[in-house]
């Protein structure tokens, strides 16, 4: 009996088999994620599958309650079910159990936004945000991605492990210039590595965003690798470089109290 198309089966390079259908199906989804509604013809070509083969997933997802449709517009979005597997799988991360009370306190005692971030593919990943107690304050979304070299997060990661700043520099990836504090240039990024290892904390002086100051730590975990970084986020009215320097060691102070927790 031949299989149906969409559940077709292929080899990897590794020898792994990939089906296709799960490939598709997550495609959808992933397109959908950071979308408020899509209609299914923009779905479809998003996801780079055949409208009608769009179709019958999506329609299988939403039996499933991963994806719903706008009984108006007939638009497709992400489900409830998404939204509750997603904070599940959150909450049971080995990474998210050990930061989370720490984030609190950090939240609680400096009044700013606190964010936790990873390397994934030579970027920075937000995958964990506590929401600061100040009106003016800045907003970051889980799943947001940005480059290593101009975030706090991201150069506190490629400061305490040479193997992902030896992987970005190698991956030839220009340092795009997002502001005009951003460092484009090779030897200065490293000197500010090198400064950055020496203090234990990275600052991001609106080097990604005018109008924006963050400071961020390593997190070490049992194997002695850099796991993530953990850091605040403010509007630089308030938080000056000045403010960024005094608060360092705070956040270094925090990041290995998760480091503690995660070994």
């Amino acid at each position: 009996m031949k299989k149906a198309m969409a559940d077709v089966e292929s080899p990897t390079p590794s020898g792994q088999v990939r089906v296709q259908a799960v490939e598709r199906a997550m495609a959808l989804l992933e397109a959908l994620a950071g979308q408020t509604q899509m209609s299914l013809g923009d779905l479809a070509k998003a996801a780079g599958v055949h409208k009608s083969t769009a179709y019958r997933i999506l329609h299988t997802l939403m039996e499933l309650r991963y994806v719903e449709q706008d009984k108006n517009s007939g638009h497709y979005r992400a489900g409830l079910r998404l939204v509750e597997v997603g904070g599940m799988t959150m909450r049971s991360w080995p990474l998210h159990r050990a930061a989370e009370r720490v984030m609190d306190n950090v939240a609680e005692t400096l009044g700013e936004a606190v964010n936790l971030a990873v390397e994934d593919e030579l970027r920075v990943v937000y995958v964990a945000t506590v929401d600061a107690h100040n009106l003016l304050r800045m907003q970051l979304n889980v799943g947001r991605r940005a480059p290593l070299h101009c975030t706090a997060v991201g150069k506190a990661l490629l400061a305490f492990s040479k193997e992902m700043a030896n992987r970005l520099k190698g991956s030839a990836r220009p340092l795009e210039a997002l502001t005009l504090r951003t460092i484009t240039d090779w030897q200065a990024l490293e000197e500010e590595l090198a400064r950055i290892h020496q203090r234990g904390f990275a600052i991001d002086d609106e080097e990604q965003e005018r109008g924006a100051c963050c400071v961020a730590a390593p997190i070490i975990d049992s194997h002695g690798r850099v796991a993530a970084s953990l850091g605040i986020s403010a509007p630089s009215a308030r938080l000056t470089p000045q403010r960024a320097e005094e608060l360092g060691p705070a956040l270094v102070q925090a990041a290995n109290a998760v480091s503690l927790r995660l070994g």
